[in-house]
């Protein structure tokens, strides 16, 4: 996703540890939040999903050893693309992490460690798992040249057994137009980053965050356009990209959406290169019309949820966009029900947010360190955030 932006556990259980914290909940005064780990050693975790059985969270891996060469998409010439079966779904119930779909395929760039695999799931009213994979080195056709498994499974929507949306394929066959194209040089027509979705309509919304789209998916596995997202002028200061200031067509890149109160579809998304703080934005989007900004003057959204009143939360990966040094904090903050008040809630110790959960009791899920592999010190975890007004 960040490298669209920018140009798991594994199968054993001893990547992923619980917290040796209480699970009873505290209760702490109101709107002085209480944070708990609850999960740790997760392997890049992305997005959540909150279900009766508890937190399912989608593990992009650490690649593997089974390597090709590709662009640097972040640089200059080229890099190593690495693949393995690292990437996994797990689900965190109180504080058990348990491995529910384990040895997916996962892909690294060796040059920025930036990894891709499994970025979200469904889960069907039977638990039939459905796994969305984002994708790497995608070509003109929408296949790609990454090694096998991932060479069939990256840039698809792997809905059930048998049934699979080839959102990538999809993606090259209606390229994009330069009203949401815009980007860095080298950009092309057709990439595609599957990055959220979510059940709607007796099918799937699914963000793509590449190709800067909002699509439908049937159960059936066949993919329509529901909205394109359009590009926005930004100046990057002199010494961001260059040393003058240069302004760019900042592309969409849509990385979440949700169903709103309304029956409406939420996207929230992350602006791309140069990213300015305060340029995100999230659109509202209803079938048949042009998609609307609802909430503007966010950074760098990588995931929304509704609570109860009908307010939005949105994690941001980083308060200075993704161009900001790393050791710049993300943030969690809600919009008020009509999308014209965003206020930064008291949450510390967020970095590079990629996910976020509500459950109907009002406490909140966040995946943090999202681009943190198993083994760091801090590593991959996911949040359970309590007390918040």
């Amino acid at each position: 996703m960040l490298a669209a932006a920018v140009g798991a556990c594994s199968s054993s259980s001893s990547s992923t540890s619980a917290s040796s914290s209480t699970s009873a909940k505290p209760t702490g005064k109101t709107g002085t939040p209480n944070v708990k780990v609850v999960a740790s050693g997760l392997n890049s975790p992305k997005h959540l999903l909150y279900t009766s059985a508890g937190v399912y969270v989608a593990e992009s891996g650490t690649g593997g050893s089974t390597c090709v060469s590709g662009p640097n998409v972040e640089g200059t010439g080229t890099t190593q693309y690495c693949e393995g079966a690292t990437g996994a779904i797990a689900l965190i119930s109180g504080t058990h992490v348990k491995v529910v779909d384990g040895k997916l395929p996962s892909v690294v760039e060796k040059d920025s460690g930036e990894v891709a695999g499994p970025t979200a799931v469904a889960v069907s009213k039977t638990g039939q798992i459905s796994v969305l994979f984002q994708d790497e080195l995608v070509n003109s056709t929408g296949g790609n040249s990454l090694p096998a498994p991932a060479s069939t499974t990256f840039g698809t929507f792997q809905i059930s057994p048998g049934v699979v949306a080839e959102v990538a394929k999809f993606a090259a066959a209606n390229p994009q137009d330069k009203a949401t194209l815009g980007g860095t040089p080298g950009e092309t027509t057709y990439d595609s980053d599957p990055y959220n979705v979510t059940p709607y309509h007796g099918g799937y919304a699914l963000t793509d965050a590449a190709a800067n789209d909002l699509l439908f998916i049937t159960t059936t596995g066949e993919v329509s356009v529901l909205a394109r997202f359009p590009t926005q002028a930004e100046t990057a200061p002199a010494g961001t990209l260059r040393s003058t200031a240069v302004t760019i067509d900042a592309q969409a890149v849509p990385t979440s959406v949700v169903v709103g109160p309304d029956g409406a579809l939420y996207v929230g998304l992350l602006r791309g290169v140069p990213d300015l703080p305060g340029t995100a934005e999230v659109y509202r989007v209803t079938p048949g019309h042009a998609p609307a900004v609802w909430a503007k003057g966010l950074t760098a959204v990588t995931a929304i949820a509704f609570d109860s009143t009908g307010r939005l939360l949105a994690t941001e990966y980083s308060t200075g966009g993704i161009l900001a040094p790393k050791t710049v904090p993300g943030a969690l903050v809600r919009i008020s029900a009509d999308g014209k008040e965003v206020t930064t809630l008291p949450v510390s110790g967020l970095s590079a947010p990629t996910g976020l959960a509500m459950a109907p009791d009002g406490d909140v899920y966040v995946t943090n360190y999202g681009v943190s592999p198993g083994n760091a010190k801090p590593s991959g975890e996911v949040l359970e955030i309590t007390g918040l007004s």
